[in-house]
């Protein structure tokens, strides 16, 4: 599970590359406009389907799972459920594994690093991701390119999706030497009331 969730959330899209122009390094206007649409988000719920593909490989590897977010307070339920069931929940301030939707103490900084990366991706905090990403819009989403090279990815990709403004279609993550994991997001819901027993 550790692989899984690092490649997909550690610096936190696209199965064809990255053949979109780009519109500029920094736009006022699209900027602004990102910033309005997801500020207006304080809940979110989706279905996602995780693509790694590998180049050892022929095909894939497939998991899916769901996720729940909640700005105010801050909490996330981040779950996947095939093939294997487990994940993270935030709530409370304090960070938990999920394993077979039971939720346990993490003992590490690992859950809690991840909980405090995905955070700033659901909220779309442009401001704190422009620290350390240089951002590269396009028509329909942004690319995010490390300012300082790291090991674990090239760059980045959002999709914003076309029925639902407020929301990301996909997300890429492209590795060192070829390998990339794709973030697809299905059904998406918009500050819909979620229960609360969703973050216990």
């Amino acid at each position: 599970m550790k692989k899984y969730i690092l490649t997909v959330l550690f610096c936190v899209g696209g199965l064809g590359g990255f053949s979109q122009e780009a519109v500029s390094v920094s736009t006022p206007n699209h900027e602004q406009d990102i910033i309005a649409r997801f500020s207006a988000v304080n809940t979110l719920s989706s279905q996602f389907v995780q693509e790694k593909h590998m180049t050892l490989l022929a095909d894939p590897v497939i998991s899916k799972g769901k996720f729940s977010f909640s700005k105010n307070p801050a909490q996330i339920r981040w779950e996947y459920t095939e093939p294997f069931q487990n994940g993270f929940l935030l709530t409370n301030g304090k960070t938990f594994r999920l394993e077979k939707g039971i939720k346990k103490p993490a003992k590490h900084s690992f859950a809690r690093n991840i909980a405090a990366q995905m955070m700033m991706w659901l909220t779309f905090d442009l401001a704190e991701l422009s620290k350390t990403y240089n951002v590269v819009y396009f028509e329909g989403g942004v690319h995010f390119i490390p300012k300082e090279k790291i090991t674990v990815l090239e760059k980045i990709t959002v999709w914003f999706s076309t029925e639902n403004p407020q929301a990301l279609d996909r997300i890429r993550l492209d590795e060192p030497g070829g390998d990339y994991t794709v973030l697809i997001f299905q059904n998406p819901q918009i500050n819909p009331v979620l229960p609360k027993e969703q973050f216990q």
